[in-house]
């Protein structure tokens, strides 16, 4: 077999895998569009302990935290590819009173970062059988991070503002993402085949519902 007869049948079986079933990656795109649940509220309550941690003089009014507008969505099934840690490096930062982003999707082993971008002490910690942990009190510039290494919902505070709250979601399947403030989402790069379509919002029934993706862009509509 020549040079150039071998290049073409690595062509052509290269072409075969592409178009083979299976191996055509798909779009699954919509919008959750039932109304996010009404805000949560906690009374305002000044933990700080000592001059080093001093608060700001002004007031502190409770944090304008809003993650029920956020929905996670994600996919499951019988075929998933590996599921391993996400590539970047995540980060929930506290920043202007506030997590963000206050709500985060990461696979299992992932580590994600908290860093305080705020000009005064924050504090990150959950009571979450997921994964509970404290990561104490730091200052501006400061970031702590620590890896999920199990599936669940961790359910995030700082215990010097105890307004402020934030979700972080470990999951078990590549396929996943978190919807905008108006429920639009995307997931790409998705292996055809048949899936059950997960979404979660705070404070609200999990929703789920089977889809099936044979390549292109697959619709749905949430509600």
């Amino acid at each position: 077999m020549n040079e150039a007869s071998l290049r073409l049948r690595i062509l052509y079986f290269a072409l075969w895998m592409a178009l083979a079933p299976g191996c055509i990656a798909g779009v699954v795109t919509g919008r959750v569009e039932r109304p996010p649940s009404q805000p949560a509220t906690a009374p305002q309550i000044n933990r700080y302990r000592g001059p080093e941690t001093a608060a700001p003089k002004t007031s502190m009014p409770n944090c304008s935290c809003e993650p029920q507008k956020f929905a996670v969505v994600y996919l499951t099934g019988d075929s998933l590819p590996p599921v391993l840690p996400v590539a970047t490096h995540p980060s929930m930062a506290q920043k202007d009173m506030m997590f963000q982003p206050s709500v985060l999707a990461v696979t299992v082993g992932s580590s994600v970062e908290f860093p305080n971008f705020d000009p005064y002490f924050h504090n990150v910690f959950s009571y979450s059988k997921t994964k509970k942990f404290d990561l104490g009190r730091y200052a501006i510039g400061k970031s702590k991070s620590i890896v999920f290494d199990k599936p669940g919902i961790v359910k995030i505070f700082c215990e010097i503002h105890n307004s402020m709250r934030a979700y972080l979601h470990v999951l078990e399947t590549p396929y996943f993402t978190v919807s905008d403030d108006q429920g639009v989402f995307t997931i790409s790069d998705i292996k055809q085949g048949d899936y059950t379509l997960h979404v979660w919002q705070e404070n609200q029934s999990d929703l789920e519902q089977t889809i099936t993706v044979v390549g292109d862009t697959t619709q749905v509509a949430v509600r």
